[in-house]
């Protein structure tokens, strides 16, 4: 059975609007041609999924035979393995199952909830700066301010002092690597790694400073002889249970560097999104307001209606809006067979809308998320933090911090947008406002 699909040559003259807008080509590509199409040109093989049913199929049943994908076509590191190196979102099989072993204890959800204070107090300092903007009546980025934020958590929570003061610069350096690396993935002529681009030369002071704080803070700790509780804590005295053998420090620090690319940027565009959304939908924001008025943001259990909105934004604005993977061997998707070496690509924002799953998927409605709307709905309909095995380990955190934080900020300030809304969406490994988005910020 021949797979639906755009020509050679029609898939070529299709690439002025995909690298115009990656997710609008995404789409049109759905519409035209339905939930699963496969398109082939320049050497490319790719199956491109809109359907929770593919979602099943290559991250939960496939498991074992589409893997993520570690390198290119000439055998050379691809994607995030550019600047997170070999780590637990960048490796599978043996590799990766020790280092989800290893990582898991950090992120109990016990534990996770005992780190609520911590979050509330990260907030406060957030609302202090919030009230400070709303002073001055200047407009702020509210993206910026939710990096800050998210940073701030992630450094006291998973690597206690150590990178308090670094974090900014850190989490700086990892969004610039994540970029570039985003940039180069999409591009059709892959520039070699020696060639001293101006992008290529920003990307590596961006390693070179992620380098130099992290194994800086890991000198520090082992000099200190005392390991600590916290995620460095665990990875300092991680062993293999099989051959004893500890992690290296370029291990544990491109276990760090993870930590930050996925821990800090996700949490902030969903509640930047979030922010974005509410801003155009009054009655929402009334019921939010009508929630956080009543309850302490610690009550995270009470926040219902914040989490619903939450969740929602997650939905309408996936922050990672595309999952990729690479088979080992060949396969199938629905009816097709898939060669060796294809690549699957999942379109999280396609799925996220699609009419068979949701109703009025165009829609922003946190009522998506009432008690009971899950029941009917398909297992894999929703992904924001992946499905299967390898479903995010900090699932739990973001949305306990995302919750908290967007509790905080609506019991205390109005935002109104200083630009004209909706922004665009820029898309690298994570999907944000375009330019960020720039608010007024007022006291309640």
């Amino acid at each position: 059975m021949t797979a639906p699909g755009p020509g050679s040559v029609a898939a070529v003259l299709g690439l002025p609007r995909f690298f115009n807008d990656q997710l609008a080509g995404f789409r049109y590509g759905w519409e035209t041609y339905g939930d699963l199409y496969h398109v082939q040109f320049a050497g490319w093989d790719l199956w491109i999924c809109s359907s929770p049913d593919q979602v099943k199929e290559v991250l939960v049943d496939g498991r074992d035979q589409w893997r993520r994908i570690e390198e290119n076509r000439w055998g050379r590191p691809f994607g995030l393995r550019l600047a997170l190196g070999e780590g637990l979102l960048t490796t599978d099989g043996p590799a990766w199952q020790w280092r989800r072993r290893v990582m898991n204890p950090a992120f109990h959800r016990e534990l996770v909830n005992d780190m609520a204070a911590t979050m509330v107090g990260a907030g406060k300092e957030m609302s202090q700066r919030l009230g400070e903007a709303a002073t001055r009546s200047r407009p702020i980025d509210l993206l910026t301010e939710m990096k800050r934020v998210t940073q701030d958590i992630i450094s006291r929570t998973m690597f206690s002092a150590d990178l308090e003061h670094e974090g900014g610069r850190v989490g700086s350096a990892v969004d610039e690597a994540l970029d570039y690396v985003a940039r180069r993935s999409r591009s059709i002529v892959e520039l070699p790694l020696t060639v001293p681009s101006p992008a290529k030369r920003r990307f590596d002071a961006a390693m070179r400073d992620i380098d130099q704080a992290v194994y800086h803070s890991i000198a520090l700790r082992r000099e200190s002889g005392e390991a600590g509780d916290d995620l460095l804590g665990l990875l300092l005295q991680a062993t293999d249970e099989e051959t004893g053998r500890e992690l290296s420090d370029d291990q544990i620090r491109n276990e760090v560097a993870t930590v930050y690319g996925a821990g800090h940027e996700t949490t902030a565009n969903a509640l930047t999104w979030a922010w974005h959304e509410l801003m155009q939908t009054p009655e929402i924001l009334a019921r939010l307001h009508e929630e956080v008025d009543r309850i302490d943001p610690m009550d995270v259990g009470g926040l219902q209606y914040t989490r619903m909105v939450f969740d929602e934004a997650l939905r309408f604005r996936p922050p990672v809006p595309v999952n990729g993977r690479v088979t080992t061997k060949p396969a199938r998707l629905g009816p097709h067979q898939v060669a060796k070496g294809a690549t699957a690509l999942l379109i999280v924002t396609n799925i996220h809308r699609h009419p068979d799953h949701w109703e009025q998927p165009e829609v922003f409605d946190p009522d998506h998320f009432m008690p009971g709307a899950r029941a009917g709905r398909h297992r894999y309909a929703y992904l924001p933090f992946g499905a299967g095995p390898h479903m995010c380990i900090g699932s739990n955190f973001a949305l306990l911090e995302g919750v908290i934080l967007l509790a905080m900020a609506a019991r205390e300030f109005t935002f109104q947008p200083a630009t004209e809304l909706p922004r665009g969406q820029a898309t690298a490994v994570t999907m944000k406002p375009k330019g960020g988005l720039p608010v007024k910020v007022g006291r309640r």
